[in-house]
């Protein structure tokens, strides 16, 4: 009903204090000096609560909410991205340890439609392995396979290790990076090594 302070505390007035008009009635400047202030303090009320709530949070309020949980925004993460995984942080610790757990997470990370297979089911001697097939309705920001390997290291069960796969035509485009050490050899390289084999035999199936 009324939108300023100085409008609400005008009408709690008795009716002949009113009757002067609002420009000359002191009653009214009076009220409108130190309304300015209560409309302010509302104001900021209103923005303290939006700000302590995640889900109606800012940009920068989100970075200050993550550090508390220890969830810092991830490379190429956008802010509902974030928002959303910061919303779901009791869900996946609650699941921690459990293949519903890892899901979770990456359902956080916008991999909601992947799926986990045991590894044994392949190799029976890699029993304590799982593969994560990681698969996404919508291009997801994460792509970087270091990062999703870091999330889901921290919520899978112990002593079990994960391994990544992506179907064809799933359209998740995935980055993966790998490194060595490059150096010098005295082997004649050309006709010697054979792809995928360091340097166990040569193209002639002779020991290197």
């Amino acid at each position: 009903m009324f939108e300023k302070f100085v409008d609400y505390m005008f009408y709690l007035l008795f009716g002949p204090l009113k009757k002067v008009i609002k420009k000359s009635n002191q009653f009214y400047i009076f009220f409108k000096v130190i309304g300015k202030l209560f409309d302010q303090t509302k104001q900021d009320i209103f923005k303290v609560r939006e700000e302590s709530m995640i889900i109606s949070a800012s940009e920068l309020m989100l970075e200050i909410h993550g550090a508390e949980r220890d969830m810092p925004r991830l490379k190429g993460e956008d802010v509902e991205s974030y928002r959303m995984r910061l919303l779901m942080k009791n869900v996946i610790a609650e699941q921690a340890g459990t293949k519903n757990g890892i899901l979770t997470a990456l359902k956080a990370l916008g991999y909601d439609q992947s799926y986990i297979e045991p590894y044994y089911i392949y190799d029976p001697e890699r029993w304590a392995e799982f593969i994560v097939y990681l698969g996404s309705s919508t291009p997801p920001g994460i792509n970087d396979i270091a990062i999703i390997d870091g999330e889901v290291m921290k919520v899978k069960p112990a002593r079990s290790k994960p391994n990544y796969g992506i179907e064809e035509g799933a359209g998740t485009n995935v980055v993966m990076q790998s490194s060595f050490d490059a150096g010098m050899t005295g082997l004649p390289l050309c006709g010697t090594i054979l792809c995928g084999v360091w340097p166990s035999q040569n193209l002639r199936g002779e020991p290197v």
